[in-house]
Parts: structure tokens; C-alpha cells; sequence
């Protein structure tokens, strides 16, 4: 049971030990527990487990060196996302939001000081980030008409309004906040970026409980006359919100990376399962006696290597500064597709077992839907491909 290796001419000696490392500690720390986790929705554990992967040096992966994370490329946190989404979504879905998003609009648009103050932290799991940016009342894809409003008021802005669907909510430390310096100004040039900590005044979170992803944090953010130090601003309007969706475009690989991962395993499972299941006539495997079966294993493997493949080659135009948009684009919808496509046909070749919650794979089926929904709709996705496609 394992993520093939696909043989990428890019990929050093170096990042295939990064591969093993996680790996290893994902068989002796992560696969056996996730079910039970889910199960108990056991949140304390997922967070345990992040920060120990500590010891790995993956909690601050692409933050710079001086800061005190590992400064590794983006082929370092793909492969760290594909064996996490491989050994248990939560935990995946904990560090994506850590060390993707949220990490690089602090080390690629704060002022030093903010990054030398916090990056340290960030970089050891000693602070957990949550990137707080959607809203209740504006779809996910109009993002920029946000509500949540910041006053200048002395030396704090005052921050008031609510996020919601918020990955990490109830466990983050630090939140990357969006919210309209210039109520003027309606759409994205009147949005600035926030570094907030759980204990500023008047900010507090709910848990909302998720269909999938059980042992996760999701919910809400409540900003309530809440005060930050305005050296806490990240960068305001009118480019703040441009850039940073521009670097949300690489957190459009990591997503159908740990989607990728799930698929790898929600297959690897469906094939241990039917090699112990036995036909009465000859005693056979379902996997040498029924052909059916064997075209459904051989499907569901090629669409998962073609969506790896996809995301790669994004990742290869990106780290070696060639247009990547609609590659990206259209990898994620791929990948969010597939995961979901994969899981089900898992489902059903485990029959009764699929709805069992002592097997994984309904477990597999319900992370694999978040894919298409976080970091961008499957449409919005299909959209912009669309767009890109045909200028």
C-alpha cells in the first residue's frame, strides 16, 4: 500500500528521503488511527499529531531558512500533502491550511517584523495558522465582496464581522484575517490582510462538525469590536487581496495532492479487501475471478496516475516560472473529481462493508469531498479554465 512512484526527472535524491521520512512516520503515527479518530472525532489527538510531525521539520516547509523553517520548493509540499491526504485527511487538511496559504501570505507579503516575530513559531507548530477569508453571506467565489469591516482607531484597527468554514477555527493560534479597510471601496482594492492571535480582544470561534474529515477543525471566526495593533497588518488595499489570490493558486496543488493521496488509498484498500474475499464455485479472489472487477481496479488506477500527473506537471511549470493558471485550474478539478469517482467505485466493490464504519472507505469517500468544495468550487475551477482556454 503506498503512492507509486511516478519516476519525475525533477525530483532529487533529496526528495525522495523527504518522501520515506513522511511515509514512515505516517505508518507508525497516522494510518492505523484514523478511522478511531474519526470515529471519536478526537480533534486533541489530530492537533497532537501535527505538531509532532515537527520532528520532520515539514511544519514551516517553505517558509525561508532565516525564519526558521526548512525553505524546501513546492515539489517538497506536494509530496508532503499526497502521503498525509494518504494517511488520514485530517491531519492533511490541518497542514495544508499551515503551511500553504497562510504561511506564504505572512513570508511573501508582511512587513519583517511581523515575519520575524512570528514565522519562528509557525515553523516549529509551536503557533497553528487558520486562514480566515469566507464569508456566510458572499459565495466562496466572490470573496472580495467580504463584509468583515477594519477602522483605523488610534494605533488598533477594530475588526468586526464573521468568518465561516474556517479549516483549524477552534485550534488555530494566529489567523490570517481579510476584512474591507476601505468601506468606499466594494471590491477587492478596499481589502487588507490581518495577522490576529487567538487572545487579541474580542475575536472567539465555534466548531461546526463537518460531513466529512471527522477528526478536523471547522468553524466559524467572530470578530466583535476585536482590536489589532496596526503593525498586525499584513498589507492593505489596493493590491492585498490580488496577491494573495495569486499565491492561493499554489495551494491549488496541494489540495488535489491530499485528494490524490485519498484516491491512492481508497484503491489500495479496495484491492486488499477483494484478494481476501473468495467466490464459492472455485474459491477464487474477486480480483482473478471476475473481470469486471479487474476493469474497475484498472480505471480507477489510471485516473488517479493521470491526476497526479496533472498536478506535477502544474507544479514543474510553477517552480520553474512558466504560466501555470489553467494547468492548475484544471489539475484541481481533475483531481477533486476524481478522488470523489475513485472513493465511490471503492464503496460499492466493498459492498455491504462500504457502509460499515469499521471499514475505511466511507471514511475515504466523505474526506474526498472536500476537495472540490475548499480552495475553489469544481465550477469556479472549470470557469477559470475556461477562461484562461480561451483568450
Amino acid at each position: 500500500m503506498y503512492l507509486e512512484d511516478l519516476k519525475l526527472p525533477f525530483l532529487t535524491t533529496e526528495h525522495q528521503l523527504l518522501r520515506q521520512s513522511i511515509r514512515d512516520f505516517a505508518k507508525k503515527e497516522l494510518i492505523d488511527g484514523a478511522l478511531e479518530r474519526d470515529e471519536k472525532n478526537d480533534i486533541n489527538e489530530t492537533v497532537r499529531l501535527f505538531k509532532k510531525l515537527n520532528q520532520l521539520d515539514v511544519l514551516g516547509i517553505r517558509i525561508p531558512e532565516k525564519y526558521g523553517g526548512a525553505g524546501a520548493d513546492m515539489y517538497s509540499e506536494l509530496i508532503l500533502m499526497e502521503e498525509l491526504g494518504y494517511a488520514d485527511a485530517s491531519v492533511a487538511l490541518t497542514t495544508l491550511i499551515h503551511t500553504g496559504a497562510a504561511a506564504a501570505v505572512i513570508y511573501e507579503m508582511a512587513p519583517e517584523e511581523l515575519k520575524q516575530k512570528y514565522l519562528p513559531k509557525v515553523a516549529t507548530g509551536e503557533k497553528i495558522l487558520a486562514f480566515a477569508m469566507t464569508e456566510s453571506d458572499v459565495p466562496g467565489s466572490w470573496s472580495s465582496y467580504m463584509q468583515t469591516s477594519a477602522r483605523l482607531d488610534g494605533d488598533h484597527y477594530v475588526l468586526n464581522g464573521t468568518k465561516v468554514f474556517i479549516t483549524n477555527a477552534t485550534i488555530a493560534d494566529l489567523f490570517v484575517v481579510f476584512a474591507r479597510t476601505n468601506p468606499e471601496e466594494k471590491g477587492h482594492k478596499g481589502i487588507g490582510i490581518f495577522l490576529v492571535e487567538k487572545d487579541f480582544p474580542g475575536i472567539s470561534t465555534a466548531e461546526e462538525p463537518s460531513f466529512g474529515d471527522g477528526a478536523g477543525s471547522w468553524g466559524s471566526v467572530f470578530f466583535d469590536n476585536c482590536r489589532v495593533p496596526k503593525e498586525n497588518l499584513i498589507k492593505d488595499g489596493p493590491t492585498a487581496f490580488a496577491e494573495a489570490m495569486r499565491l492561493f493558486n499554489y495551494e491549488r496543488m496541494e489540495n488535489p495532492s491530499i485528494c490524490n493521496g485519498i484516491a491512492q488509498r481508497a484503491l489500495d484498500e479496495t484491492i486488499s479487501f477483494l484478494s481476501q474475499r473468495k467466490e464459492p464455485k472455485k474459491g477464487l479472489p474477486f480480483t482473478k475471478a471476475y473481470q469486471h472487477v479487474q476493469f474497475k481496479l484498472a480505471e480507477m488506477y489510471a485516473r488517479i496516475r493521470a491526476s497526479r500527473l496533472m498536478v506535477w506537471h502544474a507544479c514543474f511549470l510553477a517552480e520553474n516560472g512558466h504560466p501555470f493558471v489553467k494547468e492548475v485550474s484544471s489539475a484541481k478539478f481533475f483531481a477533486n473529481e476524481t478522488v470523489r469517482w475513485v472513493c465511490e467505485q471503492a464503496l460499492q466493490l466493498h459492498g455491504g462493508y462500504g457502509f460499515s464504519k469499521s471499514f475505511i472507505v466511507q471514511k475515504l469517500l466523505r474526506d474526498g469531498f472536500f476537495g472540490g468544495i475548499a480552495g475553489g468550487t469544481l465550477e469556479a475551477l472549470k470557469d477559470r479554465t475556461a477562461r484562461e482556454l480561451l483568450k
